[in-house]
């Protein structure tokens, strides 16, 4: 049995979520779906489903066509049922009450103790949680861009790369369909941000907001919950990413922006390349060394005003070019089928 402790996709807003939301606690289950969700049932979701909720419904069914296995929910308390021949893999969590915690920092008898997490260090207070159990590990799914990879030996991580397998982030393409298919005059084109504008340092917003200022005679706007952005105006706090609307963004707007500081491998960069935005983004997001991605900077503000800059003058044929790049990669490498298959080689030897 392989033992899954990860987040709970999201339930699709309407009245079947508010029932089962009212009776989430019957049979010991989670706070957000009944223990059903344990056994492989899931009611309605939203589609496409945003991260982390797809990466547990992406990873376990996988798993689940392969080996018997077991889901938990990330914030669950109390102990896992584990036989010695089984296997644990999950998210760290703080809480010393749920699952994951108490199945590595205990005495649990098992064949094989495996961490999946996002992995980012440049602000390592964020993660500082998670090291006592990398010790207890026995191996370890890092999700992180290719800068986390690269810069690993010199991070808070450091001790542990022995056992640390990188994992790049996955979308499904054809859940977000390629839409951006011409740009807008030279002058007119349009910069835009999805994520939150919350004050974690991580998400690198007053940079966002710093950048955006130097270009005040050019259209912008973001996507997303918090405080409001200077320099930017909010387009919704939260908005069902469909075809349709996606349609009207890729009419306003030519540009994906990213500023992020400590980010492992923010999906939304991912989905703008899928719909065939050109994407900047700091290497900080994870992402750098990707011939479609432009690299903006998390210091020189003036430096990511002229990258912007030459985007907005770039001409049509280049532009196209990075569209039809990222997309392609997106087809080629960012898929479900890489990611999950990567997590199964690595379990599969300890499943006999």
């Amino acid at each position: 049995m392989i033992h899954f402790a990860y987040a709970l996709p999201p339930l699709k807003p309407g009245m079947f979520a508010n029932l089962l939301s009212r009776y989430a606690n019957l049979g010991h289950g989670s706070t957000a779906f009944p223990h059903w969700y344990r056994h492989g049932w899931f009611p309605e979701m939203p589609t496409p489903l945003p991260a982390p909720g797809s990466i547990t419904m992406q990873l376990s069914s996988y798993l689940r066509r392969r080996h018997p296995i077991r889901l938990y929910g990330l914030e669950e308390t109390g102990e896992m049922d584990c036989g010695i021949n089984d296997i644990i893999l999950g998210h760290p969590h703080p809480d010393p009450d749920t699952v994951i915690q108490r199945a590595f920092s205990s005495s649990v008898a098992c064949k094989h103790k495996a961490l999946i997490f996002p992995m980012h260090h440049a602000l390592p207070e964020i993660n500082r949680f998670s090291l006592p159990l990398l010790d207890q590990a026995d191996q370890v799914f890092g999700i992180m861009g290719p800068y986390w990879k690269d810069t690993l030996s010199q991070s808070c991580f450091a001790p542990w790369t022995h056992k640390i397998t990188s994992l790049d982030m996955a979308i499904d393409g054809m859940e977000y369909p390629y839409l951006k298919r011409r740009f807008n005059p030279p002058g007119h084109r349009g910069y835009f941000y999805i994520g939150s504008s919350s004050d974690r340092p991580e998400k690198g917003c007053d940079i966002l907001e710093k950048t955006m200022s130097k270009l005040p005679e050019f259209q912008n706007g973001w996507i997303g919950g918090g405080r409001e952005l200077s320099s930017m105006k909010r387009i919704a706090t939260y908005a069902s990413l469909t075809p349709s609307f996606v349609s009207t963004l890729a009419d306003q707007f030519d540009f994906f922006i990213n500023t992020s500081i400590s980010d492992a491998n923010p999906t939304t960069i991912l989905e703008a390349m899928a719909w065939g935005f050109p994407v900047a983004c700091t290497a900080g997001s994870g992402y750098y060394n990707i011939p479609p991605i432009t690299t903006l900077s998390s210091t020189d503000i003036e430096y990511n005003a002229d990258v912007l800059l030459d985007l907005q003058f770039a001409p049509e044929e280049r532009l196209q070019e990075i569209s039809q790049e990222g997309r392609r990669l997106i087809e080629t490498h960012y898929s479900w089928e890489r990611f999950c298959s990567t997590v199964w080689k690595g379990l599969q030897p300890y499943t006999c």
